[in-house]
């Protein structure tokens, strides 16, 4: 008689063929989300946005350090500074300390009296226009044409400038203060000391969550937020040890830049930083928006059909609410209703208001109104509208049978909808 030293069930084939195959399933959604990121790269301009910001960051950095110290002395809060920068500049290696003084020696010699009323205008006016090119680049990550009113974006702004400061570096002095607090006090010193290695790590996560829940002018959801934050996070941490280890103590650059050198280390840092900010808020558009992946910037991709009727589906909802005198919707409201992406919503809303059908006001979030009398605006006009706006390109040249078919379809279509309005179609509805 025969004698195994293992069970019949020691391996469980058909379980094991099921893992492999989920296995492999995550492993494709990862290397695909990966392939997208790398291809936004170049093909969606996320280099070029951050070269932008490197650029913009380089003339708003003094002036919004200037601010935020200014915030903070007055708060008795300026001394989280300084580690708050040895932090950002870690991976500058030997070269951090000495960015870090030139930094804070500027801040503390910045005299807003002695710049006189147009220089103040001036810093101010780099300090905003930072803000906005950061904005500005979130909505071409999230493909939307909406943007909150100057007003309103002044105020974010100015609370992002006064307010942000205060909380962030209070935050991190109080972290900092109560980690080293408990240090050293057996097992709760260790578990303390455990936690001053996670936190960091979850601080950074939670700041990049919060800047891609609060700074697009579309609609975030806390989820998509929180991935895109958790992949920036990543990103940072293990760009910074490769920054630390590879790139600023290689003697090359010193080599070649000579006293240079600290400069140009300090912008090739800003720009991987900020490469990584834009990565992290596309990755958040692709958990949100998981059929725009591998659709690199303009209008999203649909059919023919569904292009049309989604349009006339959606300036039928914004007259309807006209009519009914309810608020004006919004583009997550109309999105929603029609079961519809925000993209392709925004991108139909966006035809729309380009060919003077809708008007944007804002209550909120921006809401959509018709831009005239719903009695004066004929579905087929809409119609027409929504096709010249998909494909600017000729045809090729179409046989006769065909363009005898095809014209034929297209009087009897304009013959059906002849002297129709879309008051027409809402109150037809409603009766």
């Amino acid at each position: 008689m025969r004698i195994s030293i293992f069970p019949m069930n020691y391996f469980n084939w058909p379980r094991f063929s099921e893992a492999y195959a989920a296995a492999c399933r995550v492993l494709a959604v990862i290397l695909r989300w990966a392939l997208a990121l790398l291809r936004e790269i170049r093909a969606g301009g996320l280099d070029y946005r951050a070269m932008s910001l490197v650029y913009t960051s380089l003339l708003a950095l003094i002036p919004l350090l200037a601010v935020a110290f200014a915030v903070l002395k007055a708060f008795g809060a300026h001394t989280e500074l300084e580690p708050l920068l040895s932090e950002l500049l870690d991976p500058l290696g030997a070269n951090a300390d000495q960015v870090k003084e030139a930094i804070i020696d500027s801040v503390k010699r910045l005299k807003v009296g002695v710049l006189g009323f147009l220089g103040f205008l001036f810093l101010f006016y780099v300090s905003i226009t930072m803000l906005d090119k950061i904005e500005e680049s979130f909505n071409h990550v999230w493909r939307t044409r909406t943007s909150r009113n100057l007003w309103r974006r002044l105020g974010d702004y100015l609370s992002f400038t006064l307010v942000g400061p205060l909380l962030l570096f209070s935050a991190f002095g109080s972290m900092t203060g109560l980690l080293g607090r408990y240090s050293g006090r057996g097992a709760v010193g260790w578990a303390w000391s455990l936690a001053g290695h996670v936190l960091p790590y979850a601080a950074i996560i939670l700041a990049f969550t919060l800047f891609y829940r609060v700074i697009p002018s579309a609609r975030v959801k806390v989820s998509s937020a929180l991935f895109g934050g958790i992949v920036a996070g990543a990103m940072w941490e293990t760009a910074g040890w490769i920054f630390g280890e590879f790139v600023a103590g290689s003697s090359q650059y010193h080599a070649v830049y000579s006293s240079f050198a600290i400069l140009v280390l300090f912008m090739v840092w800003l720009y991987v930083s900020w490469l990584i900010v834009l990565l992290g808020a596309q990755s958040s558009f692709f958990f949100q928006n998981p059929q725009c992946m591998g659709r690199s910037g303009g209008r999203a991709r649909t059919g023919n059909s569904l292009w049309e009727y989604s349009g006339l589906a959606i300036l039928y909802l914004i007259v309807q609410r006209f009519l009914a005198g309810q608020k004006p919707p919004n583009l997550a409201d109309l999105a929603e209703t029609l079961k519809l992406s925000e993209v392709l919503a925004g991108d139909l809303l966006a035809q729309l208001h380009q060919s003077g059908f809708v008007v944007a006001v804002e209550h909120g979030r921006p809401g959509f109104l018709p831009a005239r009398d719903p009695a004066a605006i004929a579905v087929v006009d809409v119609l027409e509208a929504l096709r010249s706006g998909e494909d600017g390109a000729a045809g090729p040249p179409l046989p006769q049978p065909v363009m005898q078919g095809m014209g034929a379809a297209e009087t009897a279509l304009a013959a059906a909808l002849a002297g129709t309005s879309l008051r027409d179609w809402v109150t037809s509805a409603q009766t």
